[in-house]
This record gives structure tokens, C-alpha cells and sequence, in this order.
């Protein structure tokens, strides 16, 4: 399987699903009632707004479970305070602490303070962490989100499905409209979401660089 494929279909790299099925179905529901009363009752309305805005809330706790950079938009001058925060084995930790405090001795020696060289330091390999987690993409030069795509050709390809089903079994079915029109909104949620990761990444990216630089 190639990395692109592979990048799509990372189907699990979506956080909190519990939350996006919760809010699918409300939006199910709700569009169900929807076909079936003439007039709409007013929770009907709400029930759609809600929805919506367990859909956003999902956005939100999805995209801050990816991008984790809390840590390092912070002022920080402890090599070893910083070194201990890290998710690495101790042994990387002791590495990583012994190259920092080289390279504080070698900003000492061109004139910077202890705290400057130590801050120096710590921001450089910031940049270098904050790079690493690029997936190598032409797009912004951050993390994809492709599983987004993969998500959103998952969702066309059962509304097709459920299509065949109802001209085939169940025609005229309130149910099947349903889930076809839960699975064409979230599709379209899905791939608007996709790019709006994306202006957000550059966004960050823009603040990131302002920050370090």
C-alpha cells in the first residue's frame, strides 16, 4: 500500500468518534421527524441546531488531540525542566539534556547569558520537534488530515450504497433518506473540515515561525 493510500485510509487517526456518532445521530433523527411532520414542531429546529454544534465541538477536540503544541508556544529557560515534560525514554532525555547544555556553553562563549543561550536552545529544538511532525506534505508543509478524504470517500460511497438499496428494496423509505441525508452532510462537514484544519495550520505555522524566529 502506498503512503498516499495509507495517509487516506488512517481511518483511526480520528479522535473522539464518540462524539462526531453522537452528533450524526441527532442529525438523523431529527431529520426524520423532519420528513415526517407537515410543520415542523420547534424542537425539531433545535434538535438540528445541537447537532451542529456537537459537530463543531467535535472539529475543535479532533484537531487540538492532533496538534499538541501547548508546550512550545511557552517561554522556557529550564533545559532540564523542559527535558523532564518530554514523552521520551529516560535515556533519550539524558542524550537530548547533555546536547542542549552543550550547546548553552557554546552561546555562552559568543557573549549571550546562561538564561538567554538556555532559551535559545531549548526554542531551536522546538523548531526542529515542531517540523518533525510535518508529513512531508506540498500543502501548508503540516500534517495532512488526510484521513479526512479517506473519511469523506467512506461516507459517498454508502450514500451510493444506500441509494442501490432503497430504488432496489425499500422505496420511499423515511429511514434510508435518513442515513443518506446524515451520510451527505457529514460528507461535506467532513471535507469543509479537511480545509479548515488546513487554514488553521498555516495559521499556527505563521505564529510559530513569529514565535521562534
Amino acid at each position: 500500500m502506498s503512503p498516499q493510500i495509507r495517509k487516506l485510509f488512517s481511518l483511526c487517526d480520528v479522535k473522539y468518534g464518540w462524539v462526531l456518532l453522537g452528533s450524526s445521530a441527532l442529525f438523523g433523527i431529527s431529520n426524520y421527524f423532519d420528513q415526517t411532520y407537515i410543520n415542523d414542531p420547534i424542537w425539531v429546529h433545535i434538535s438540528y441546531w445541537f447537532s451542529f454544534a456537537i459537530a463543531v465541538l467535535w472539529g475543535v477536540l479532533n484537531y487540538i488531540s492532533h496538534v499538541r503544541l501547548n508546550s512550545m508556544y511557552k517561554k522556557q529557560n529550564d533545559i532540564q525542566k523542559y527535558v523532564n515534560q518530554l514523552a521520551m525514554s529516560e535515556e533519550d532525555k539524558l542524550e537530548l539534556q547533555t546536547y542542549l547544555e552543550d550547546y548553552v556553553q557554546d552561546l555562552i562563549q559568543q557573549g549571550k547569558t546562561e538564561d538567554e543561550a538556555a532559551r535559545e536552545a531549548i526554542n531551536q529544538f522546538k523548531v526542529k520537534e515542531f517540523l518533525s511532525l510535518s508529513k512531508n506534505t506540498m500543502f501548508f508543509n503540516l500534517s495532512a488530515h488526510y484521513y479526512l478524504i479517506g473519511w469523506t470517500t467512506i461516507t459517498v460511497i454508502s450514500i451510493i450504497l444506500a441509494w442501490l438499496l432503497e430504488t432496489a428494496l425499500f422505496p420511499d423509505s423515511l429511514v434510508i433518506e435518513a442515513v443518506e441525508n446524515v451520510l451527505a452532510a457529514y460528507s461535506i462537514g467532513l471535507l469543509g473540515m479537511f480545509f479548515l484544519y488546513k487554514l488553521i495550520d498555516a495559521t499556527i505555522y505563521q505564529k510559530f515561525k513569529e514565535v521562534f524566529e
